[in-house]
């Protein structure tokens, strides 16, 4: 017999997106799942779509938040009322295979070391091709996408270690996640998955890529353009600040000292060559990042305290040894290039 499921969705003005997302989940074969959508005070008619479209189903329940609190608030909220014994979160932004929900608890139920699992993100309008294959880390403390739009041929057909599982598609069971804390609110959103990630590694338990789960995923795609749904400034931003604040809140003392000078080198020449280019709001955004972390330092450190003191069970050595990977400078050029001109990569 299966477990009962929370299926957690954060909405926030995705009328484009939300029917596909909700029918996808609701079409499940999985026996026993409950779904709770979190509304970011929608404006855009997605809320109300959801209640007259959605809103007699027994297995649907609403919180409606007076204001945008970000997914990582809000996948929260969801959790604190979730019934379940697994915690699955899917972005409104995803469309649902049948089958996805039951291969991500049967990997949990089937193998106790695993602690939270992401599924095989593809792009909605080309889906032979990846969104997202998980992620490692590597030497200079940025993620490395194991897929990076990749052809779907096979290639990752098998479950592996990741050091970070998406939440557009993602699994975790719901006891690890109260006790390590859940997302960090203040991460605002992105980094907000790898983070929970990092701390699922700490405590002793993996977090693996299962490729039999399947959701396609509008991100990046012609469907949902990066102008529109993505400002700048929160994508920026967010992304400079919480890259830096995972690294210290996450890695132990002597790696912070190995890698964060270089990880804050790599920031400081991305943020010259944006000063290079004229680009003077990504410059200063990438300043205004370094000088929250200074500023937050405190607050970080306790974070990491409690980290050390409640939550980490291992070794920086034993995680690193399965997560983190090695790869070519260019590889790093490649991404600082996107960056620069705002393109995928």
């Amino acid at each position: 017999m299966r477990p009962l499921v929370s299926v957690i969705i954060v909405n926030h003005n995705g009328i484009e997106f939300v029917d596909n997302c909700l029918r996808s989940v609701l079409e499940s074969r999985y026996p026993d799942f409950e779904v709770i959508v979190v509304d970011n005070a929608s404006r855009d008619g997605s809320l109300e779509y959801i209640k007259k479209t959605f809103g007699s189903d027994p297995r649907l329940r609403l919180v409606e938040n007076p204001g945008s609190f970000g997914p990582a608030v809000g996948r929260n909220q969801g959790a604190r009322i979730a019934k379940g014994k697994h915690l699955i979160f899917f972005d409104n932004d995803t469309q649902v295979d049948k089958n996805c929900i039951n291969e991500l608890v049967v990997v949990l139920e089937n193998d106790a070391s695993i602690g939270a699992g992401q599924a095989k993100l593809l792009q909605w309008d080309n889906p032979n091709f990846y969104d997202c294959a998980g992620d490692y880390l590597g030497p200079l403390g940025f993620l490395i996408e194991r897929s990076r739009g990749q052809e779907d041929i096979g290639q990752f057909d098998y479950v592996s270690d990741i050091l970070s599982a998406k939440s557009a598609a993602s699994i975790i069971r719901r006891d690890l996640f109260e006790r390590i804390g859940g997302f960090d609110g203040d991460f605002y959103m992105y980094l907000e998955e790898t983070d929970l990630s990092w701390r699922v590694w700490l405590s002793g338990y993996r977090v693996v890529f299962v490729p039999k789960s399947v959701v396609h995923h509008a991100y990046g795609t012609k469907k949902k353009s990066q102008s529109k749904y993505y400002p700048n400034y929160i994508v920026r931003y967010y992304g400079y600040r919480n890259y830096i604040s995972t690294l210290i809140k996450n890695l132990s003392l002597i790696n912070i000292i190995k890698i964060m000078p270089l990880h804050l080198s790599c920031w400081l020449v991305l943020s010259m060559m944006f000063l290079f280019k004229l680009k003077f709001r990504d410059f200063f955004w990438i300043q205004k990042a370094i000088l929250w972390n200074i500023t937050r330092l405190g607050l970080l450190l306790k974070k990491k305290a409690l980290i050390n003191c409640k939550i980490r069970k291992v070794k920086d050595s034993q995680i690193m040894a399965k997560i983190m990977k090695n790869t070519s400078l260019s590889y790093y050029f490649g991404k600082a290039v996107s960056y620069i001109y705002g393109r995928p990569y």
